[in-house]
């Protein structure tokens, strides 16, 4: 199918500023895999919806063939109205569907956070696990009660001396990683009797002093110990849940992914039911995310869908719950076309929020985080971009520095005000 409007026609139609030469490649690609890294400040959200708004002008999908996927409700939210504001102007312009259909819940776009998605397939297809279609999500705290009312009730033989709270905390630890990386209590129970047969069987190091393992070794055998005293109180929790019909965010993710990777009817469906998919800020990914994902809508099974990924391994902030930093650069086999060739990589690198100075101290502070797994390129200011201020202090501590900034941004807002213009 040859594409009846380019990206810059679309945008002089909306009313809107033509998209830069970066932003059209994007816009304007062919249905298929795409990745995209968008460093910060670089339009992603603008272009995102360019993307919808480009393929739904030109024929390839019908609004409520789109699917958005995101972390925040926030972002959620901001990336819908955005496409729906836009397939609004398009109908205006007679360029995009008659009338309201893209305003109806049927017939709108459907932009949720990853989480929301994985309820949904729950609920669509969960007895083919089985998962009842009425389990109750947990908050946190919730999740918590529980837990430190299975460890209180815990009758079994336990090595420690820490409390029943932070046992409770070292239980939910343990729980929340097992489900990210889709590992049982079968796999982890007797990993420590391995991992003990091993340690003592290596020979000494040439500096050791001492024959036997080193004090590092045996603090790591000691960890995965103690690990394994928690299975019965991991297995203790996974029955009260299901019993009481509950899940936290990890058990819904990872009873997702292992419903996607087991039930390949259900990526058929949802193949059928969505020819646009958009993935937001990617790199922050986990593992049964990843294998969620790539099962529904990835192996080069169909280069008619719209699959478009975007991310930023520099803007990376959910490592500590188990985001996964090689997601982004596995994307491209993980998401092949049908041929088998990786998924095309295209950037967004002008940054439209940041003058050139600040870009100058962001660029040489972050270039050897953009030497890891996804080359990523330096960040380059828009044209007309002026040239920015930027100001360091050396303080003696946390305290000071906190004071410092609120004073720096106390008086650039007394500036504005004195000139008459809006603070920022």
């Amino acid at each position: 199918m040859n594409a009846r409007y380019n990206p810059s026609e679309l945008a002089c139609a909306l009313g809107l500023f033509p998209p830069t030469e970066e932003q059209s490649a994007v816009i304007a690609a062919p249905p298929g895999p795409l990745v995209v890294i968008a460093g910060a400040g670089a339009g992603k959200t603008e272009t995102m919806a360019a993307r919808v708004v480009w393929l739904i002008a030109n024929g390839y999908a019908e609004p409520a063939q789109v699917l958005g996927l995101t972390f925040t409700r926030k972002a959620a939210g901001q990336l819908l109205r955005r496409v729906r504001s836009r397939l609004a102007r398009l109908a205006g312009v007679g360029l995009g569907p008659v009338g309201d259909a893209a305003a109806e819940p049927e017939g709108a776009p459907v932009i949720s956070t990853y989480h929301a998605f994985a309820g949904s397939l729950l609920r669509d297809y969960g007895l083919l696990l089985p998962v009842e279609p009425d389990t109750r999500l947990l908050s946190e705290t919730e999740l918590w009660q529980l837990a430190f009312d299975v460890v209180n009730g815990y009758r079994g033989e336990l090595h420690t001396d820490k409390t029943p709270a932070a046992v409770t905390s070292m239980v939910l630890r343990l729980w929340g990683q097992l489900a990210e990386h889709l590992v049982d209590t079968g796999q982890l129970r007797d990993t420590h009797v391995e991992l003990e047969r091993l340690v003592h069987g290596l020979p000494a190091g040439p500096y050791q002093r001492e024959r036997g393992p080193s004090q590092w070794l045996l603090r790591l055998l000691g960890t995965q110990t103690e690990r394994a005293e928690l299975v019965p109180l991991l297995d203790a929790l996974d029955e009260r849940m299901r019993a009481e019909k509950v899940m936290d965010f990890g058990m819904q993710m990872a009873s997702a992914a292992r419903l996607a990777a087991g039930f390949p009817q259900v990526g058929e469906d949802l193949r059928a039911r969505y020819r646009v998919v958009l993935l937001d800020e990617y790199q922050d990914t986990g593992h049964a995310q990843r294998i969620a994902l790539s099962a529904l809508f990835g192996g080069g099974v169909d280069d008619g869908l719209a699959l478009t990924a975007v991310g930023d391994p520099i803007q990376s902030i959910y490592g500590w719950r188990g985001a996964s930093a090689t997601n982004l650069p596995r994307f491209t086999t993980d998401f092949p076309r049908s041929d088998g060739t990786p998924a095309p990589v295209l950037e967004l690198r002008t940054s439209w929020r940041n003058p050139p100075r600040t870009l100058r101290v962001a660029n040489a502070v972050s270039a050897e985080a953009r030497r890891r797994s996804v080359a990523v390129h330096a960040l380059r200011p828009r044209p007309d971009a002026p040239p920015g201020t930027v100001r360091c202090a050396l303080l003696p501590d946390v305290v000071a520095e906190r004071e410092w900034i609120a004073d720096q941004l106390d008086a650039h807002y007394r500036r504005a005000r004195a000139d008459g213009v809006s603070p920022p």
